[in-house]
């Protein structure tokens, strides 16, 4: 199970200060970032601090191969990238990384992405396509290709 860290308005919810980030129990994290899926306002210098501390994935919608780079040079090991991406768009960020997390509501979603060479899926379903899932809707039976995400928040659970 991957712990969720929440941003939003530039600070990470429940933690007062990096010191208290340093303490994280786990070496790894989904960090979302509110700010930069309601307001595309991205939180570089906070991805920098976290990623002195543990690994994070990140949820935050880049829509710009310069968004893209700059995320992952600011920390995050891997990037979320929304569904509705054209498939130019996607095949540039896979020019520039394969760490790529899709978020996906359909079967249609999973396989688009996966002819571009994804593997790494964001979705409350799983579907039969192999590759790693960071899920967070009810219960599922234990695998090593499922990653649970614990404290997903209710309000980005629109496609369950």
């Amino acid at each position: 199970m991957v712990q969720c860290l929440i941003i939003n308005d530039g600070s990470v919810y429940g933690y007062k200060n990096m010191t208290q980030i340093a303490r994280f129990p786990e070496d790894e994290a989904f960090v979302i970032d509110m700010d930069a899926l309601n307001k595309y306002h991205f939180n570089f210098k906070l991805y920098n601090e976290i990623s002195k501390y543990i690994e994070f994935t990140l949820m935050a919608y880049p829509y710009k191969e310069n968004d893209l780079i700059d995320l992952m040079i600011s920390g995050a090991s891997r990037v979320v990238v929304n569904n509705s991406l054209s498939d130019e768009m996607l095949k540039k960020f896979f020019d520039i990384t394969d760490e790529l997390v899709m978020r996906c509501a359909s079967p249609m979603d999973i396989r688009k992405f996966n002819e571009f060479g994804g593997n790494m899926y964001l979705t409350c379903r799983v579907y039969d396509r192999p590759g790693l899932y960071f899920y967070y809707g009810p219960f599922y039976e234990q695998s090593e290709k499922i990653v649970w995400l614990s404290n997903y928040p209710d309000s980005l659970k629109y496609d369950c």
